[in-house]
Parts: structure tokens; sequence; C-alpha cells
């Protein structure tokens, strides 16, 4: 098990394409609970959480836990106890320019009010609650409540110019550049970013076939991402994402079935409603394979 674990930490920081900080600090970390140069004893508790460490690379909770209290910090929190190390947030914008988070760029879905977020003020926007019972989050709310202890994957759900400066602006000053991947749909917006943030991960969400092998051949695209039921899902795309550097992700699997099917195919990361589930496989099935 000690050498599974040395194994997977090496992969972390030589492993596929622009090994970013946050990888190379879960490797580091491992490498503290081996002992300095492997000599110290470790026990059976330091084992089994290095290894959980590492296997978590792989798991992205959707919205912390998708459903009906999704974005919340009760989802967050639920995500973070089953052992999450990467959280997912969609952005949105208010008018004055405040980063939200919800899925929709509606208001309807979360709070029953059927008005865009970008039409009301950051101070409307947080008089809403949810049909959950709790408040939209800013995204400055989250990073306030949960700090460098995890990791964000981030979604900017606009290529506009106005979503992306708000972002860079909390970016920076939180100096989270090291504890975040940036998603998006619209692969300029992540280029638009790499000046700024060379090592910040960038995930291209792909749609098509076209797609994937328009991001295969752009240098700021580190992970490229494919609905898991889309007919992208395959050995053949995976195996040419890896051929190129990059790493290859699908979103959303909750079942055994799917997890297992992807980690077997070599997916290296992937969104998922049920971090407990998921952390439990990737236990079972990645250290098989």
């Amino acid at each position: 098990m000690l050498l599974l674990i040395a194994a997977m930490a090496a992969w972390l920081v030589f492993g596929y394409g622009k090994q970013k900080t946050e990888e190379k600090n879960a490797a580091k970390n491992v490498a503290k609970i081996m002992g300095k140069g492997g000599n110290e004893l470790v026990d059976a508790t330091d084992i089994s959480e290095g290894l959980d460490l590492l296997l978590a690379e792989h798991v992205f909770s959707h919205r912390g836990v998708g459903g009906s209290y999704e974005h919340s910090f009760k989802a967050y929190d639920e995500a973070i106890e089953a052992g999450s190390n990467y959280i997912e947030q969609d952005l949105v914008i208010s008018s004055d320019g405040v980063l939200f988070v919800s899925h929709d760029l509606n208001a309807a879905f979360m709070t029953g009010r059927n008005v865009n977020y970008s039409s009301m003020s950051a101070d409307e926007i947080d008089k809403l609650q949810t049909k959950a019972g709790s408040k939209v989050l800013r995204l400055s709310e989250v990073f306030d409540k949960f700090g460098k202890d995890i990791n964000y994957v981030i979604e900017l759900k606009s290529a506009d110019a106005a979503m992306r400066e708000a972002f860079e602006q909390i970016v920076d000053e939180y100096d989270y550049r090291d504890n975040i991947i940036v998603q998006s749909y619209y692969t300029e917006a992540l280029g638009e970013l790499e000046d700024k943030y060379p090592d910040m991960r960038k995930l291209a969400i792909c749609k098509s076939q076209g797609d994937v092998e328009s991001c295969l051949e752009k240098d700021y695209v580190d992970i490229i991402s494919v609905r898991y039921n889309s007919g992208l899902m395959t050995k053949s795309n995976c195996e040419a994402v890896h051929d190129k550097g990059k790493q290859f992700s699908t979103w959303t699997i909750n079942s055994e079935s799917a997890i297992r099917e992807a980690i077997e195919m070599g997916v290296d990361n992937y969104f998922t409603d049920d971090t407990a589930l998921a952390i439990s496989l990737e236990k079972q099935y990645r250290t098989e394979s």
C-alpha cells in the first residue's frame, strides 16, 4: 500500500501536462505522511488518509451536492465531509458586478423568482431566499467560509468581459489562483486568462466531437470534459487527450457502473453528485487498475 501511495504521488507530480500547484501540494502532503525519505514508520491511519487525499483528486463535487439545496453551505459541507477536495461553483453576475453562485442565469430554479441575476443588484440578490431556505451565495462568502483548505472548480457561465474581470479581481483579492480550476464552454474566456494565470488549470466543457478536436490543439486547455451519455466519453477520445498531455474528464456520473466505467477507461476526473460513493469506488477500482 505504501508503494501504491508513492506511485500515485509521483503521478501527480510527473503525470499529464502542466502539473498545477494543488496537485504538487497533494503529493507533498502524502510525502509528509509517508515520512522523510520514506524511512519513518507510518501507521495504517496515515496511509489511509494519504490514499484518500490522492484519490479525491479525481472527484469533483458537482454543485457541492446536486439537488434541492445545491450551491449552499450545506451542500458544500456534505461534499467535504464525504472527502471532497474539489467543489464546483457556477458563476453568475449581478448588475453591479458582484459574483454569485448559481447554475442557472435566472433565479427561478433556486428561488422561485423568475428574473435574471444580471438584472438585479447585489443587494437585491442578497435578499432572495432559496427554496431550500438559504440565501444565494456570493463567491466571496464561499471563499470566506472554506478558505484554502479545499480547491474550487469554478465555471464562467459567460464569455463577457465583465464576468472575467470580476473573476480576476476576486482571485487576486483572495490570492486563490493556486486553489482554482476554471472551467467554461467559452474557450476564448479560458484563453484570455492564460497570460495572467498560466498555472491555473483550465477545463474546457465540450459539447461535440468537433469541440474535443479543437481543444486538443489549444495549449491553454489542460482538461477536456465531455458529457457522460453524449457518446464523447470514449477510449479513443481519452487516449487522444492523454497523447496531447491533457486530462480527460466527464460529467455528471452518480451510479456505480458509470463511475467504474470512467475509472477503468482512465478518465482523470469527473463531476458527481455523490462524493462519498465516488471516493469509495475510487478506492476499490482506481487502485486495481
